[in-house]
C-alpha cells in the first residue's frame, strides 16, 4: 500500500511539475526552427477560414466581419459557414454577407453536431489551408499571416493560435479559466519549440487540407482529435503565440464547469481514436501525448486513491499523518472557494485549491458520461458575455 501510495504521489507531481521541467530541458536541447518571416513569404496559399456554428445570431456577424478585415493576400482567404441545423437567425445573417462578398460561403446541414459539420463541410473545401474557428472567436488583424507563415516548411502539418479569455464582467470562473490557460499557454510554447504540441484549441487552428482525416462518429474534442491525427502521421504541430484570438469567458461557473464536463468526455472518448498515439516506439510525439494528456486525464482518479490509501495508512508513520492532514485542509480550502464563489469574492488561499478540484470533478464527470455513452455529440453554444450582433 505504501508503494501505490507513493505512485500516485509521484504521478501527481509528475503530471503538473515533473513534466514542464522535462519539457523545458527537452525545448533547450532540441529547439526547433521558427516559422518563415512574413516579409520573406513571395506567394502566399490559398486559405479558408471555416466556423461550425449552431444558434449564433448574437455574434456570427461580428464574426464574418472580423474574418474579412484580417489582413491576407487579396482573393485568397474565403469564409466557409457550416450551420449545424441553427433554428435562429444565423442563417439569415451569414447569408447578407453572402450576397455582397463573393469569398463568403454558407453551408446549411441537418442538426448532426460539429464533428459532423466539419467533416461534411470540408468535402467542399478546395483551399490548401483550412483555419478552424469558433462563432465567438475574434481574430487579431495579423493573426493569419503569424499561423500560415509556419507551413512554409513542409513538415509542419498544424499550427495553433493564442487564444486570450477576456473577463469584462469579473467573473469568478473567468479569473481561475485565464490563470488555468496562462499555464496550458506556457506548456504549448515548450511543446512547439520541440515540435508537437499537444493538441489544438478549436478557437484558432490551421492544417493543411490534404492531411485531413473524416472525424469518427461520436467525436466531441473536434480540434483535438484533427490535431493529434496529424501528428500521429508524423507532422509537426506548432504554437504561434504572437497569433492572437480572443473570447469572452462564460459569464457563470455552472455553464463553465459543464464546458468542462462536456470537453472531459471528449478526451477519453478520443483516447479510442488515438490509439496509434499511445505507442512509445513513437519517441518524443508519443511522450508528450502521454505526459501532457493521459496522465492528467487519469489525475481524478489517482486523486480518490491517494486519499482512501493514506486513510488505510494513517496510524502507520507521521509521514502519512501529515500527508491525510494535508489532503483533508487542501479539500477544506476547495470546498471553501465552493462556498466562496456564490457569495461573489474569492481569497487566493482558496483559489487554486478549488479551481484544481472543480476541473478534475469535471473530468470524472466527463468520464462517466462518456462510458455510459450520455454525452450528447450535439452541441449547445456556451452563453458568453457579448453583445448582441446588430
Amino acid at each position: 500500500m505504501s508503494i501505490f501510495f507513493l505512485i500516485c504521489v509521484a504521478v501527481l507531481l509528475y503530471s503538473y511539475l515533473g513534466y514542464p521541467l522535462i519539457l523545458y530541458l527537452l525545448s533547450e536541447i532540441f529547439p526547433s526552427k521558427g516559422g518563415k518571416d512574413i516579409s520573406m513569404i513571395e506567394k502566399w496559399p490559398r486559405v479558408c477560414i471555416l466556423i461550425a456554428a449552431y444558434n449564433e445570431d448574437k455574434v456570427i456577424g461580428d464574426k464574418i466581419r472580423n474574418s474579412l478585415n484580417l489582413d491576407y493576400a487579396e482573393g485568397l482567404l474565403d469564409i466557409w459557414i457550416a450551420s449545424d441545423g441553427s433554428s435562429d437567425k444565423t442563417n439569415d445573417i451569414a447569408k447578407r454577407f453572402v450576397e455582397s462578398n463573393k469569398n463568403v460561403h454558407l453551408l446549411e446541414f441537418a442538426r448532426t453536431g460539429k464533428s459532423g459539420v466539419i467533416n461534411k463541410a470540408v468535402a467542399y473545401i478546395e483551399s490548401d489551408i483550412i483555419v478552424f474557428s469558433d462563432a465567438n472567436t475574434e481574430y487579431a488583424r495579423d493573426a493569419l499571416k503569424k499561423i500560415i507563415r509556419h507551413f512554409e516548411d513542409r513538415k509542419v502539418g498544424c499550427v495553433s493560435g493564442r487564444l486570450v479569455y477576456r473577463n469584462p464582467g469579473k467573473v469568478l470562473s473567468g479569473e481561475g479559466e485565464s490563470f488555468y490557460w496562462k499555464y496550458e499557454t506556457i506548456l504549448k510554447i515548450l511543446e512547439s519549440k520541440v515540435g508537437y504540441v499537444a493538441g489544438a484549441n478549436g478557437a484558432m487552428y490551421a492544417i493543411r487540407r490534404k492531411l485531413f482525416e473524416p472525424l469518427p462518429p461520436k467525436t466531441i474534442n473536434d480540434d483535438f482529435t484533427t490535431s493529434m491525427k496529424i501528428v500521429e502521421k508524423g507532422y509537426k504541430s506548432i504554437y504561434e503565440e504572437d497569433a492572437l484570438a480572443y473570447e469572452d469567458v462564460a459569464p457563470t461557473a455552472e455553464s463553465e464547469f459543464r464546458r468542462h464536463i462536456r470537453d472531459g468526455a471528449g478526451h477519453y472518448i478520443a483516447i479510442v481514436h488515438l490509439l496509434g498515439l499511445l505507442n512509445p516506439l513513437l519517441g518524443i510525439r508519443s511522450f508528450i501525448y502521454w505526459s501532457h494528456r493521459v496522465f492528467r486525464w487519469i489525475i481524478p482518479f489517482v486523486l480518490i486513491l491517494t486519499f482512501f490509501i493514506n486513510v488505510h495508512l494513517f496510524y502507520y508513520s507521521l509521514l502519512f499523518k501529515i500527508t491525510f492532514i494535508t489532503q483533508v485542509v487542501f479539500y477544506i480550502l476547495a470546498a471553501g472557494g465552493l462556498v466562496m464563489t456564490k457569495g461573489g469574492k474569492l481569497m487566493l488561499l482558496v483559489y487554486a485549491p478549488f479551481y484544481f478540484c472543480n476541473l478534475n470533478l469535471a473530468l470524472l464527470i466527463g468520464f462517466l458520461k462518456a462510458v455510459t455513452g450520455r454525452q450528447k455529440t450535439t452541441w449547445q453554444r456556451t452563453e458568453r458575455l457579448i453583445m448582441p450582433d446588430q
